[in-house]
């Protein structure tokens, strides 16, 4: 299976599910050496596969542990340049309750070691460039709806 991540003239088109793991009132984040910015665990998805297979999928590749039960929180359209490229993803957005065996401190993705991941008290979300910007929204969104954003960066 092919990530679907298309090359479109001067953009690219990709689908990504995307896990909000919360503990404690702490969401995981990942951070990337020589990034700006801080973005949460997922990725591109494949062809046929659906998109809760797909955050469990990633979610495996980077913690090494299964995926506890997905819940859609949201979708987000999100147009943003990158890399001298403009961008056009469709984030399908899953809340998960964190495992008991994933650390407390912070630890290396087993599929990049220039990835950590860290926990981000839900308080520094808005403080601190976490990408897309409208993960925010989805964190303080009511209880068991699931929103749909468009955001232009």
């Amino acid at each position: 299976m092919t990530d679907i991540r298309l090359p479109m003239g001067d953009s690219i088109f990709c689908v990504r599910a995307v896990i909000l793991c919360l503990r404690d009132g702490h969401l995981l984040v990942n951070a990337e050496q020589g990034v700006n910015f801080l973005y949460l665990p997922g990725g591109a998805i494949k062809s046929g596969e659906a998109t809760p297979e797909s955050a469990a999928r990633e979610w495996t590749e980077e913690t090494g542990l299964p995926a506890g039960p997905l819940r859609l929180a949201g979708v987000v359209e999100n147009f943003f340049p990158h890399s001298g490229r403009q961008w056009h993803e469709i984030g399908f957005y899953y809340r998960m309750a964190a495992p008991p065996e994933l650390p407390p401190t912070p630890f290396t993705v087993n599929d990049n070691p220039n990835v950590t991941c860290l926990w981000l008290p839900l308080a520094e979300v808005r403080k601190r460039r976490v990408v897309p910007l409208p993960v925010r929204d989805l964190l303080e969104g009511p209880g068991g709806s699931v929103r749909h954003i468009v955001n232009r960066a």
